[in-house]
């Protein structure tokens, strides 16, 4: 019995360990370094893993834009899983674009690793403290919406259903 309740505590334990963002040190299209930490500073963040020859991907940065534009205190932050070979193209269809977000590059997929993303696009929110309150893996029209319903929940424009 003692045995079982180690084991159900340890994977209680687990679970919650995996629901925080690990902190990263990843470059942007300038070749600074940013943290994870330093985006949490202003609020509440959302994590989009994606890929230049990713068409889901593409499609869902105007909406990704949209709550970046109209949430003054997220921060959109736009990670790019390109090999080292492709990204100039990313970096030069981003700077194409008007976006209101970060764009870091993982390009040894070093953090997509710990988090498990294989494909993107895989969309992450997480609250002020770095805690992952939201996962979507994929794009479809319409996904916006929840992203938008979590984004309010963080900051308290919304209250949860109970």
């Amino acid at each position: 019995m003692k045995n079982l309740l180690l084991i159900i505590l340890l994977l209680a334990c687990g679970l919650l360990l995996a629901d925080a963002m690990p902190e990263f040190r990843l470059p942007d299209e300038t070749g600074k370094d940013v943290t994870l930490q330093s985006r949490l500073e202003k609020g509440p963040v959302m994590i989009d893993f994606w890929a230049d020859y990713c068409k889901p991907c593409k499609d869902a940065m105007p909406k990704l834009n949209e709550l970046a534009v109209k949430y003054d205190t997220l921060t959109v932050v736009m990670i790019s899983i390109d090999a080292p070979k492709n990204l100039a193209k990313a970096k030069s269809y981003m700077k194409s674009k008007d976006y209101k977000f970060i764009t870091l590059f993982d390009s040894d997929k070093s953090l997509a690793k710990k988090l498990g993303v294989v494909n993107p696009p895989h969309s992450f929110i997480m609250d002020k403290t770095g805690e992952i309150v939201y996962s979507h893996i994929g794009y479809e029209p319409g996904v916006e919406a929840e992203y938008e319903h979590q984004i309010k929940l963080l900051l308290g424009l919304e209250q949860e259903a109970e």
